[in-house]
């Protein structure tokens, strides 16, 4: 079975309101190398899960980080949220589209997408749920005894439902091809990328987005009336006076003031996540 860890207690606290955690070591081949040297039928996969929201909130945005082992096989599934998967190490054949770090899937709700298949090194990536209530999706029966399913992620898991209405046809296929497939884009994160979850024009709307900061490039301190958090991809920042480095993750609660930053020499490239529009502050 998969090793997951939500988080609850975050680590430091950086100002009243904003905490500041950090994905496990590994890399691809999870912490302590336990994804590489997993025994388990299937291959090993090991997650952690962020969440901006608190527990009494109607709903939260999930951020899991998921790492999977070489050449392990997911079948179609889907989410009924809005669902973003940001592959950050190795490689992974999404559908039809082989993925690697810096690529961005977006899939709208009850859109089926996948196989997955991990490239020959393992992989590492977040796949972000706009919404956690509406999160667990489904698998189509004929998959019920997929040994992925049977053996790594665990039968009494999973949802085996019938299909979206509005995809009977994918009940004889084994891909979703992401190009063409209505309610699936590509993405890329390239500084400037921008992506709703959601309607556009709903202020309950998700959003995910990077940008890069230049070198010594600062940051003017602000708050935010949602939850919001940002993962250093690349580079190093200075809040406040704690120095973020790659894989440093903030989270920061609805109205706390974010302390002025600073990138540091090398700049900072920078993910970052909004649970509603009244958290997007670019």
């Amino acid at each position: 079975m998969p090793v997951t860890v939500f988080t609850d207690n975050l680590c430091e606290v950086v100002a009243p309101g904003v905490l500041r955690s950090r994905l496990e070591p590994g890399r691809k081949e999870g912490p302590g190398g336990v994804v590489r040297e997993s025994q388990q039928i299937g291959g090993g996969c090991w997650s952690q899960i962020f969440t901006l929201g608190r527990r009494e909130d109607p709903w939260r945005y999930l951020i899991p980080d998921i790492r999977m082992a070489a050449n392990q096989v997911w079948p179609l599934h889907w989410h009924d949220c809005w669902t973003a998967v940001v592959l950050l190490d190795g490689s992974l054949l999404m559908g039809d589209w082989e993925m690697h770090p810096g690529d961005v899937l977006i899939a709208e709700p009850g859109v089926e997408y996948g196989l997955l298949l991990v490239g020959p090194q393992g992989c590492q990536l977040l796949e972000v749920f706009a919404r956690d209530v509406l999160s667990p999706g489904g698998y189509g029966e004929e998959y019920r005894d997929h040994p992925t399913l049977q053996f790594v992620k665990g039968l009494a898991g999973t949802n085996f439902v019938s299909r979206p209405p509005a995809l009977p046809e994918n009940g004889g296929r084994q891909v979703v091809p992401v190009e063409g497939t209505p309610g699936l884009r590509k993405g890329r994160l390239d500084g400037s990328a921008y992506w709703d979850l959601g309607v556009p024009d709903d202020p309950e709307r998700g959003a995910i987005f990077d940008r890069k900061l230049g070198s010594g490039a600062e940051v003017s301190a602000a708050s935010v009336a949602d939850w919001r958090g940002f993962l250093v991809l690349d580079g190093s920042l200075t809040v406040g006076d704690k120095k973020l480095g790659i894989d440093d993750l903030l989270l920061v609660e609805p109205d706390a003031k974010i302390p002025a930053a600073v990138a540091g020499p090398e700049g900072a490239h920078l993910l970052e996540f909004a649970r509603t529009a009244a958290a997007i502050l670019r």
